[in-house]
């Protein structure tokens, strides 16, 4: 009779510690889904915002660059001569 309660006890005590052992893993997976969920809303929004911060600060084109050549724009400094070039190369196409 006391062989089987040992056995009895023992069986119990192993299913309580497996079920808490069980239990932890299962927490554990849910938990660390919900950090990867986090995770890529995010990442999503990083990337949004990055998108939005491009459209707003983008840089502006000079609409008549080379399209007129004149003395005043051959003598600015910051004439890009490819563009320059560029331009006239359409004008002849």
């Amino acid at each position: 009779m006391s062989t089987f309660n040992v056995l009895r006890y023992s069986a119990l005590g192993a299913g309580l510690v497996y079920g808490a052992v069980h239990r932890y893993n299962l927490e554990s997976a849910v938990s660390e889904q919900r950090k990867a969920e986090e995770w890529k809303k995010k990442e999503k929004l990083i990337k949004q915002a990055k998108a939005e911060y491009a459209r707003l600060h983008a840089p502006k084109e000079q609409p008549n660059s080379g399209a007129s050549l004149s003395l005043k724009t051959l003598e600015d400094p910051n004439l890009d001569f490819g563009k320059v070039l560029e331009s006239l190369v359409q004008k002849l196409e």
